[in-house]
């Protein structure tokens, strides 16, 4: 499932094809919903409700014959009656066919706009308005016409969606298998991945010397670099996403490199960065970002983790030791609070004296 995710975030393959791979692998964790999604988006949603990605907003057009039988094309219609009567907008173009029609169709479309031919049942009942303002004009033909970007963007946003499903889908796989382990034991080995920018020499053996830190304080850390090492020709994208999934920690080294791939995508922070803000919605515990401390706050953090506590591992090594990198590694509070008593203090009220002059 890790190399179908990495071909999606990448924008590799139809996206018709990763439905059918992806479809297999939904099938045998048993999620319902997203096989039932999987497969409207690739049979069609005929006679089904259609998501509003599906909807186009767009514009009627025909051909319009006079009493002399001249004919005009391509006449804005105002179609505004019609809908009325119907209760919905009529100029808006649904697209219920499979994702695999809409690729190829996309493929022959050479121009901006795109045009789809009414049904004769709509055209027939868009004439008889038409003709009760003016029995003269006949109206032959009628098309939707709507923007290609449109229809362009239905593979995109499915995409999207699969990616959060097979997310999501990977999630719930993990807390099944993990169900038995809890990584606040001390006796389990926490496995650490370590998230940054590539930056200059001085920062990436910075890098390099706090993952060798973490192992040597008894954290299974690892790094690209670390991985990179194992392979003569490593996927990135694979092992990025792997790192990322299998650790029960990961540490986001913050800098005003990694904020700006992080808020324009660019590269492997902005693959890793998209991964880290849908998963941090329901792994609330997963993430510590922290920073070396030679920057403020406003210089290093990206907009999508914007208010998230930031750790200054300057001030916990000088000031506790790394006592707060540790406890957040181990899920443990650093601060021990008293037990909350059984009863409380009796609460003192003053009585009003009677009113005497």
């Amino acid at each position: 499932m890790n190399e179908l995710i990495t071909k999606l975030l990448s924008g590799q393959g139809k996206i018709s094809l990763l439905l059918l791979e992806a479809r297999e692998y939904i099938e045998q964790e048993g999620d319902l919903e997203l096989l039932g999604y999987v497969n409207l988006e690739l049979n069609g949603y005929k006679g089904k409700e259609l998501p509003n990605y599906r909807k186009l907003k767009g514009k009627i057009e025909g051909s319009i014959q006079d009493p002399f039988g001249e004919i005009e094309n391509n006449i804005p219609i105002d179609t505004s009656k019609i809908s009325e009567q119907l209760g919905y907008d009529i100029a808006t173009a649904r697209i219920h066919e499979g994702i695999g029609y809409i690729e190829e169709s996309l493929e022959h479309i050479s121009g901006s706009r795109v045009t789809r031919a009414l049904p004769e049942k709509m055209v027939e009942k868009i004439n008889e308005l038409i003709q009760n303002d003016d029995s003269d004009i006949t109206l032959i033909s009628a098309h939707h016409s709507f923007g290609k970007s449109g229809l362009q963007y239905i593979p995109n946003k499915v995409r999207e969606e699969l990616i959060k499903g097979l997310q999501n889908l990977k999630k719930n796989t993990l807390k099944k298998h993990s169900r038995t382990k809890k990584v606040e034991d001390s006796n389990d080995e926490i496995n650490v991945f370590i998230s940054y920018a590539w930056e200059d020499e001085e920062h990436n053996d910075k890098i390099i010397s706090f993952v060798d830190f973490l192992r040597k304080n008894g954290y299974n850390a690892s790094m690209d670099k670390m991985k990179s090492q194992e392979e003569t020709a490593t996927n990135f994208n694979k092992m990025m996403i792997t790192g990322l999934q299998d650790a029960n920690k990961v540490v986001v080294v913050l800098s005003p490199k990694y904020k700006e791939k992080a808020n324009t995508f660019q590269g492997g922070v902005g693959t890793e960065f998209q991964i880290i803000v849908e998963e941090i919605k329901t792994m609330v515990n997963k993430f510590i970002f922290v920073s070396f401390g030679i920057n403020s706050i406003e210089d290093i953090v990206p907009t999508g983790i914007r208010g998230r506590e930031v750790l200054d591992l300057k001030k916990d090594q000088d000031e506790e030791g790394f006592n707060g990198l540790f406890g957040k590694l181990k899920s443990q509070n650093t601060i021990r609070f008293s037990e909350v008593e059984k009863t409380t203090k009796e609460i003192k009220v003053k009585d009003i004296k009677p009113f005497k002059l």
